[in-house]
């Protein structure tokens, strides 16, 4: 070794002497730049904050992650005149003890997260990601979305995303194979679900104007009424048709005071059954005056084999009306089905149990932390749910745990690292964790 480099030196000597030029030590010089630059934009590109470290979402990979994080706009912001764009969108990753990785993705109106056997599943306006143990890939759309709805995962592997495009909703799907397709559904709006294979609408013909010729030649068939209602209740299939209109699987008259914003239902068969609040403004509350509406709890049941719906009324163990108020609500649950109960907690924090063959209805508990105070969004498993707290004062996150019955909240864990994303700085708008998920099969809580 000792004798070839001597050899090179003495080359070098002999080509300096007689005025060659000594492109080995120059192409050697270029060769140490591109490292040294390409070193410094990895340093650059990986930001430490604490217990998270910032990288590309290329970067990403799920490792030991038990819970995804969506930031983004959010209720901190709802009151501000803003573009969707004009905000960053986080996506972060975060083990049992609250320390991981985050990535910048643009924002997009309401970003969901979706964990489950395929990977992480999110997006921004003009790209759909999937992040595993091997990685992150990036799926383009052929449109931007700039409000989503919900994500849902299909029974063959597909990953699906409901948009809300102000003409109308938009379903993109990411299909096993990388392809992506889009279903335009115009002028159609409502409570979102899934059931099996496809995404649907429960909604009406006054909210969703694209659905109104079919909904009335449907119902005339069914009920043979010369003088049919002014306004229809509908259940409309959004994905898996040709987009020229959305197919319209089982229609009823519409019932005024019925109707709450969801993104999932449960589902049996062909009948899909959501826990939805009917207000009745000629009777009374038990909760005010006789003046003030009534706000019960009803099961809205749709068999889409025969187009029929059915209404049943939710009770408590007294055998009365489950009533709600203006502090505790339905709306946009996340629920599961334990046994023979549909099991959710509303995006206030007021959790139920209902029997889905009975109506009979019990009242788990509600949140006691004031909204002024802290800002909090939910996942549930079979044993309890799961609340992602952020303290308004200093933006501390807590991830908590409480079981459906028989016990209270318990701490995971608490982390101060996300308020460096969620605070306003100087070229950084406020933002707010929009959604979170859980890895397939961790329930940390319960343990």
């Amino acid at each position: 070794m000792s004798t070839h480099n001597g050899e090179k030196h003495e080359t070098g000597a002999d080509e300096q002497e007689h005025g060659h030029p000594k492109k080995p030590k120059r192409i050697r010089r270029w060769a140490l730049l591109v490292v040294v630059l390409s070193v410094a934009a990895l340093a650059w590109s990986c930001v430490f904050h604490g217990g998270l470290t910032r990288k590309p979402a290329s970067f990403h990979a799920t490792n030991d992650a038990v819970v995804a994080v969506r930031l983004g706009s959010g209720w901190s912001t709802v009151a501000e005149d803003f573009r969707y764009n004009d905000y960053d969108g986080w996506i972060v990753l975060l083990d049992a003890d609250g320390r991981g990785q985050v990535a910048a993705v643009n924002n997009v109106l309401h970003g969901d997260v979706l964990w489950n056997e395929r990977g992480v599943f999110y997006g921004s306006p003009s790209h759909d990601f999937l992040t595993t143990e091997a990685g992150t890939q990036g799926f383009e759309r052929r449109y931007r979305s700039s409000d989503e709805r919900q994500r849902y995962a299909l029974p063959d592997g597909a990953l699906a995303v409901v948009s809300d495009e102000g003409f109308g909703f938009v379903v993109g799907t990411v299909h096993v194979d990388g392809r992506v397709t889009r279903v335009r559904n115009e002028k159609t709006g409502g409570a979102v679900g899934q059931c099996g294979s496809r995404i649907l609408a429960i909604t009406g013909t006054k909210q969703s104007p694209g659905i109104s010729a079919a909904a009335f030649a449907a119902y005339a068939a069914r009920s043979g009424d010369e003088k049919p209602p002014t306004t229809l209740a509908a259940v409309v299939q959004l994905n898996d048709h040709d987009g020229e209109e959305s197919p319209v699987l089982a229609v009823a008259p519409m019932i005024d005071g019925l109707g709450s914003r969801q993104h999932m239902f449960a589902c049996e068969g062909d009948v899909i059954t959501m826990p939805t609040e009917l207000s009745d403004e000629a009777a009374a509350s038990s909760h005010g005056s006789t003046s003030e509406r009534q706000r019960t709890m009803v099961l809205e049941r749709w068999d889409l084999s025969t187009g029929e719906r059915s209404i049943i009324p939710v009770l408590d163990e007294a055998g009365n009306p489950l009533e709600l108020n203006d502090e505790q609500g339905v709306s946009e649950y996340e629920a599961i089905r334990v046994g023979s109960e549909y099991r959710f907690v509303s995006s206030g924090g007021d959790a139920f149990a209902v029997d889905l063959t009975s109506g009979q209805g019990r009242h788990l508990f509600s949140l006691d932390v004031p909204w002024s105070e802290y800002l909090s969004v939910f996942q549930v498993t079979e044993t309890g749910v799961y609340m992602l707290k952020d303290r308004g004062v200093d933006r501390v996150v807590t991830l908590s745990y409480r079981p459906w019955e028989g016990g209270e909240w318990r701490d995971i864990f608490t982390t101060r690292d996300l308020a460096y994303y969620l605070k306003e700085g100087v070229l950084t708008r406020t933002l707010d964790i929009q959604s979170f998920a859980l890895r397939p099969g961790w329930d940390g809580g319960a343990q």
